[in-house]
């Protein structure tokens, strides 16, 4: 059985085809046939001005929780007595959230930016419930 991938994309209810021209071809070469159509949601990955902003909104709370004087002692459990750094932050508080979330076990896997950024909204909810922190608007929303 011949694959061909197709990307499309829905608009009002319809796909419509990135390469028309593909899909002619396609279908005239398999005339009279029958098809088993697989779709998946392209979601893509993080782009790197993407990553370098989720990486310096970790950076942005562990400064946050460290001035509060909230160490990971105080946050996380009472056997921990170091100060935040962007990779705790990424690993004890961003990453519990999105596994609980949407059962991914690497930042690389959420889409582009609705994951990430209603995983940042529950961790920023969380620090302002449980601490009192302020929101930290995520870094691409920051005006610069």
């Amino acid at each position: 059985m011949k694959q061909v991938l197709l990307y499309a994309k829905e608009l009002d209810g319809s796909l419509v085809f990135d390469n028309k021209k593909q899909l002619s071809d396609f279908l005239a070469e398999n005339k009279n046939k029958t098809f088993i159509a697989q779709l998946k949601r392209e979601t893509g990955r993080r782009t790197d001005k993407q990553n370098n902003s989720l990486h310096l909104g970790f950076d942005f709370i562990a400064k946050t929780l460290n001035e509060r004087g909230l160490d990971m002692k105080a946050v996380l459990k009472e056997d921990v007595d170091i100060t935040w750094n962007t990779d705790s932050v990424k690993e004890y508080l961003f990453k519990p959230i999105m596994k609980a979330m949407f059962r991914k076990e690497s930042t690389t896997e959420l889409d582009k930016a609705s994951e990430i950024n209603e995983v940042w909204d529950v961790l920023m909810k969380l620090l302002g419930e449980k601490f009192e922190i302020e929101y930290i608007p995520f870094p691409s929303e920051i005006n610069k």
